[in-house]
């Protein structure tokens, strides 16, 4: 046997567990680095929806103030008063009451128990 081939094959070894271990620690600062920058868009994102989420609160009040306003009794009549409708409380022979009556399921005919009937009203 040759002592330069024999060498060769030695110092062989020694490089390749250089090189591996390059490629580890390269490769574990990649992903590093990586992950830092998803953490960054991560929190850009989360300050992006909270931005957004208070604005949609804000007009969210902003509709619900509107929606008092307009349902006010005071508010109701003066557009009452400008649409030119003469509405009125209805007299009692106006008023009509409907019932209803379900029909009572199997369970509830066998235990005894009947559902109530319902009752609406209506003006002619």
């Amino acid at each position: 046997m040759n002592r330069k081939t024999g060498k060769t094959a030695v110092r062989f070894g020694p490089a390749l567990k250089a090189v591996l271990i390059c490629l580890v620690t390269c490769s574990l600062g990649l992903g590093y680095v990586w992950q830092k920058q998803q953490i960054n868009t991560l929190g850009e994102q989360i300050k992006e929806n909270e931005i957004n989420l208070e604005e949609l609160r804000r007009e969210n009040k902003r509709r619900g103030d509107r929606l008092s306003f307009l349902m006010s009794p005071q508010q109701l009549d003066a557009r009452l008063r400008q649409l030119n409708l003469d509405l009125e409380v209805p007299r009692p022979e106006q008023i009509v009451v409907l019932v209803e009556k379900r029909e009572t399921s199997p369970t509830a005919a066998e235990s005894g128990r009947e559902t109530k009937a319902s009752v609406r009203t209506a003006s002619r």
